[in-house]
């Protein structure tokens, strides 16, 4: 009997795990259309994690969810195309969705508390999310129930309890559990680690960067921590108003990074002060996020940018830097210093 589990292998290599081209999405409001996610093209390769960073509002769980074709259909409009083995999952049905939701691609979100039931023990949970892609017999499904908790971390007696009588960092793992219940291509990740303590974030980014290695995995890490990023992420996007202004590996972004908002979010993290020196006040971005319900002529991020010219008044086009750094700017920065102090996620606050 063929193994349910073992990978389907349909893709090639070398070729990214899921392509997401020119990626719109619309919300229907009374008060006027929400223009959430603006055109965004993005690229996931095999067993990368990929961090997606931005401030609350600038579309990335938005553009998780239509990844997963998890957006209401009455109330919100997706354009674009995102490319998963060779299928262009706008253009799926509902029922072609579930065939591939949860199965080959899967979802962690950001509350477990809220995302487990409180009825159902998490073994159950766990082995439910299997036995919707496979027909297994009750001893087989808690056979890999089994499996699956010991993988993340936890011991396989946790079956039998409920999601209220376990820790964050364990309902947290619990949730990574289902989500690789079936093994999928990709994870995405929706900030899996902003409601627990440094010390465990720091366990639930190790065990990703783990199940990668094991399973070839690839992680879409959704985060407004650069720390996580620093520590965890192979590549990076940036988010501002709906738009990917800047795409660079981690550390490349770190050393690098040219966009005016990146910089600036960059020289915000805080570092320490040695040798008595005098204390010195964090950097501001000065102005507001725009309007979703504005999309602006040119470059979004012009109204706070320290730099912005005439020329701004046009939306940039990216601009290749080199070895796959991209920019959405006219004018992005040349070399800049390397940040000093980034502090990793075993000690970010």
């Amino acid at each position: 009997m063929n193994d349910p589990f073992s990978p389907e292998n349909t893709q090639d290599p070398a070729s990214p795990v899921l392509r997401a081209e020119d990626l719109r999405c619309d919300f229907l409001t009374v008060e006027g259309i929400v223009y959430a996610v603006n055109g965004i093209n993005l690229s996931i390769g095999r067993a990368e994690i990929h961090g997606l960073v931005g401030e609350s509002g600038c579309g990335k769980s938005v553009t998780s969810r239509a990844i997963m074709g998890l957006l209401d259909r009455k109330h919100s409009r997706v354009k674009g195309a995102v490319f998963f083995d060779g299928k262009n999952l706008l253009g799926l049905s509902e029922r072609e969705l579930r065939e591939i939701r949860g199965k080959r691609i899967s979802m962690v979100f950001q509350d477990p508390l809220n995302s487990l039931s409180p009825l159902e023990t998490v073994g159950r949970q766990i082995a439910e999310a299997i036995s919707n892609h496979y027909d297994l017999a009750k001893d087989e499904l808690n056979k890999r129930t089994a499996v699956l908790l010991e993988r993340v971390g936890l011991h396989p007696g946790a079956a039998k309890q409920y999601p209220f009588e376990l820790s964050g960092g364990m309902q947290q793992r619990v949730m990574i559990a289902q989500g690789i219940s079936c093994e999928p291509d990709l994870l995405i990740a929706d900030e899996p680690t902003t409601a627990l303590d440094v010390t465990i974030q720091a366990q639930v980014l190790d065990l990703l960067k783990k199940l990668r290695e094991e399973l070839s995995l690839s992680v879409l890490l959704i985060t407004h921590n650069f720390a996580v990023v620093a520590e965890t992420c192979d590549r990076v996007s940036v988010m501002y108003a709906g738009y990917i202004v800047e795409t660079a590996t981690a550390g490349e972004f770190i050393r690098n990074a040219a966009h005016p908002y990146s910089r600036a979010l960059i020289d915000c993290i805080p570092r320490g002060q040695g040798g008595g020196a005098a204390r010195q006040p964090l950097p501001v971005i000065q102005g507001f996020p725009m309007r979703h319900y504005d999309r602006p002529a040119g470059c979004p991020f012009a109204p706070r940018c320290p730099r912005a010219e005439k020329a701004c008044g046009e939306l940039p086009r990216p601009r290749d830097l080199g070895g796959g750094h991209l920019v959405l700017c006219h004018h992005p920065a040349g070399e800049a210093p390397a940040p000093e102090g980034i502090p990793s996620p075993k000690g970010a606050v």
